[in-house]
């Protein structure tokens, strides 16, 4: 029975590690995004790697730290659905982060402010918003990426 593992990698060293793999008869899937400028992992640090009879050769593999954790499982069914978001071009297509407005109410899905509700200031930069966030009393202003934010349903009386 084989199923898919996940890889820590070293930073920067998805590509190394599976040129090392595909050499030793691993089959491997590092899914990439296309950023504005350059190419990059969907998840940095990351790739994945079918394991069938055995997981501990990938462990010791140069620019390995590990697998997550000693040996993750992935289901299958996780793996068809990144592999469904890519395009024809082979990159997966994140979804577009939905539109604020001004003044809206948003929380924050991700990041060191998870958690958090927040007022959108608009939009500073491409896929950059700007909200103000109330710390201490007071609001402050941070900027984050689309992305780690959902808007909030507007209360209707």
């Amino acid at each position: 029975m084989s199923y898919w593992a996940v890889v820590h990698t070293q930073s920067r060293h998805e590509d190394m590690v599976c040129v090392q793999l595909t050499r030793e008869k691993f089959e491997i899937y590092l899914p990439r995004i296309k950023l504005e400028s350059r190419i990059a992992p969907l998840f940095p640090g990351c790739l994945f790697v079918r394991i069938v009879d055995r997981w501990y050769p990938v462990r010791w593999t140069r620019g390995v730290i590990g697998l997550l954790p000693i040996p993750a499982q992935v289901q299958e069914k996780t793996m068809t659905e990144i592999r469904k978001r890519e395009g024809r071009d082979g990159f997966v297509k994140l979804p577009s982060p939905p539109r604020l407005k001004k003044g809206q109410q948003v929380r924050i899905i991700r990041g060191n402010f998870e958690g958090q509700v927040a007022l959108c200031e608009g939009m500073s930069g491409k896929d950059r918003v700007r909200v103000l966030l109330n710390m201490l009393g007071q609001k402050v202003p941070v900027e984050l990426s689309g992305h780690d934010l959902e808007p909030l349903p507007v209360a209707r009386l």
